[in-house]
């Protein structure tokens, strides 16, 4: 029988980092890998299919959800047909939120 004054076992959440704890250059690739894919003309599914990583780690990669190995970074450079210096750069363009 359950006891209506026992607490229930707190879940632990995931820890969501905001943009604040990342690093600003993995900001920065992930706006220039998203702005260069759309200028390439190709959707994250194209991406997966070339590399077989899943879309959702395309998309999470976009929105600087993970931390991409150097590896992938410079087979997602690769695909867009950037060298992975120019995604490391910051762009005019890039604003205070970056993935926005």
């Amino acid at each position: 029988m359950v006891d209506p004054d026992e607490k229930p076992e707190s879940v632990p959440r995931k820890r969501r980092t905001s943009h604040r704890d990342k690093p600003v250059e993995l900001l920065i690739f992930a706006h220039n890998f998203k702005q260069a894919r759309l200028n390439a003309g190709l959707t994250q599914t194209d991406i997966t299919k070339r590399i077989g990583i899943s879309q959702a780690y395309v998309s999470d990669v976009e929105r600087a959800v993970v931390d991409p190995s150097l590896t992938h970074m410079a087979l997602l450079a690769r695909i867009v047909g950037k060298p992975l210096h120019e995604l490391l750069k910051p762009s005019p363009t890039l604003k205070s939120s970056p993935t926005k």
